[in-house]
């Protein structure tokens, strides 16, 4: 009776354990609100569906805990945004990736980016950039690396709404 006892007090302890285990995988959505006014949200990928397509737009895999990228469509035929959205092991990793891939794209002769400029939003620093009809900004909130692009006339206001956090 006693062993009994002891297997069922491990069992709990384990399903304990598990639940526990559990609470400290990381959140499988983003930290901001993918509604944006005006905008229909029509796909968000997630998972290692989203690192895959992270790594691929980089041609190497880079260190990422989580991904995601989120694709919207206005009323007009070119009312489009993106928002790329990646977590990195830390703040200094997150920094770097920032600096590596802006430099990397400006060297390259093959990109189709120009007008890079750096502006502040709130006290964090924001590269911006043109290209491929539309406008691009990149920045850093903690480890997270956001790349948001968006027309000319409605990305500052999705850098802000992202920005507010919900």
């Amino acid at each position: 009776m006693v062993t009994f006892r002891l297997t069922r007090d491990y069992r709990v302890w384990i399903v304990v354990g598990l639940l526990l285990a559990g609470c400290n995988q990381p959140q499988s959505i983003p930290p901001f609100d993918l509604d944006l006014e005006g905008l229909e949200q029509v796909r968000l990928v997630t998972g290692d569906e989203a690192i895959n397509a992270i790594n691929r737009l980089h041609g190497m895999p880079i260190d990422v805990v989580r991904g995601f990228i989120a694709y919207y469509e206005g009323l007009h035929l070119h009312d489009k945004a993106t928002i790329w959205l990646s977590e990195a092991t830390s703040e200094d990793l997150a920094k770097r990736q920032i600096e590596v891939m802006i430099d990397r794209m400006k060297k390259s002769r093959r990109s189709p980016f120009s007008h890079y400029r750096v502006l502040d939003a709130n006290g964090v620093s924001v590269i911006g950039f043109d290209g491929m009809g539309q406008v691009h900004y990149v920045f850093r909130d903690n480890k997270w690396v956001y790349w948001i692009s968006a027309d000319a006339g409605r990305i500052d206001e999705i850098l802000d709404h992202v920005m507010k956090r919900t």
